[in-house]
């Protein structure tokens, strides 16, 4: 019996040290193959060509083949995180939260500006020479101007001026201004600049952007509002990601402009969005966004006429029960 139970011993440690070595091979050597997929606030080219030289760093540092998809539609860069054909994302925090809530994705990492800033403003712009000197002006004379809205994908282009600007004084764009169309930033920022709208939604990155590559165009409109700070944009990746990958995906853009990573290229990082790096982060830093969608939400729900009372309610439970639950897994992402 002693003999026999030797022989299983022995049998259980040599299985063991050949199933062991195999799975960290395999974390370590997969995916050899991944696709980042970038958000365009401006052009897909524009923003391919900014970010090209840190997407080749990236395939240096992590000896990965790396395809990039970039789109100027938010939802393109979120479904390609949750079908898997996107396995690392910069995404607006409104979208990242989409992506977080379905378990899939989680944030990993956050912008940090030149200046140090974790965060920037939603604005309301006009052309310089226009007679509205404030948003007072705006509500002092409704039905009378044109309106560039952003994307209902956009935290800084949509998502903060419905709350702050419009909700907080009780009115809706619908309501306060002639026409409305929607744009993005770029399309938004140009059309004030050649003077064909009262005002657009923008963000003071771009603005920061414009002053520093084109200050003649800056200086042809005026910001009439600005928001709260909202936090910088995240990085996400997907969960079932391989350990080690995870790893040293968050290394290299932690590290990335900074003396102990050789690959950093702090110009570079200057020409996105006037970046001096990335900072370690978590699902946390959205609870600010899934509040403010909360209520986007509510506030569509209460409005919508085609709703019966009995269905305005349930919609309610289920907004609110939603997001208490988002809530309490973003709360918990903060403690870990």
């Amino acid at each position: 019996m002693k003999k026999l139970l030797k022989t299983a011993l022995l049998l259980s440690s040599i299985a063991m040290y050949c199933v062991v070595p195999r799975a960290v091979a395999k974390d370590d050597d997969n995916p050899r193959k991944i696709t980042i997929g970038l958000i365009a606030t401006t052009t897909a080219e524009d923003t391919q060509k900014r970010w090209q030289p840190v997407i080749d760093d990236f395939a240096r540092y992590t000896k990965m083949e790396v395809r990039t998809v970039v789109s100027t539609n938010y939802n393109d860069i979120l479904n390609g995180l949750k079908t898997n054909t996107i396995q690392v994302a910069w995404l607006s925090s409104k979208i990242a939260l989409e992506a977080v809530e379905d378990n899939q994705s989680t944030v990993f990492a956050q912008m940090v500006k030149q200046d140090g800033s974790h965060g920037y403003n939603s604005v309301l712009i006009t052309p310089a020479k226009s007679p509205i000197k404030s948003f007072e002006d705006i509500l002092a004379n409704k039905g009378v101007y044109s309106f560039y809205d952003g994307d209902k994908s956009s935290t800084s282009g949509y998502l903060v001026p419905a709350y702050y600007a419009f909700a907080k004084n009780k009115v809706e764009p619908e309501r306060l201004f002639k026409s409305i169309v929607v744009g993005n930033h770029k399309k938004n920022l140009q059309a004030v600049i050649n003077g064909q709208v009262d005002v657009a939604t923008n963000n003071t990155e771009e603005l920061d952007r414009l002053k520093k590559e084109s200050p003649e165009q800056l200086s042809k409109l005026r910001v009439i509002w600005s928001s709260p700070l909202i936090p910088n944009d995240p990085l996400l990746y997907r969960k079932d990601l391989p350990a080690a990958s995870k790893a040293r995906i968050e290394e290299f853009f932690v590290t990335y402009g900074k003396p102990k990573n050789p690959a950093s290229q702090p110009d570079v990082l200057q020409k996105i969005l006037d970046l001096s790096g990335f900072q370690h982060s978590t699902d946390a830093q959205l609870k600010p966004i899934a509040d403010l969608t909360m209520f986007g939400l509510l506030r569509n729900n209460m409005y919508d006429t085609k709703l019966s009372t009995a269905q305005k309610q349930k919609a309610f439970e289920d907004i609110t029960a939603r997001f208490g639950k988002l809530s309490m897994a973003l709360e918990m992402a903060r403690l870990r």
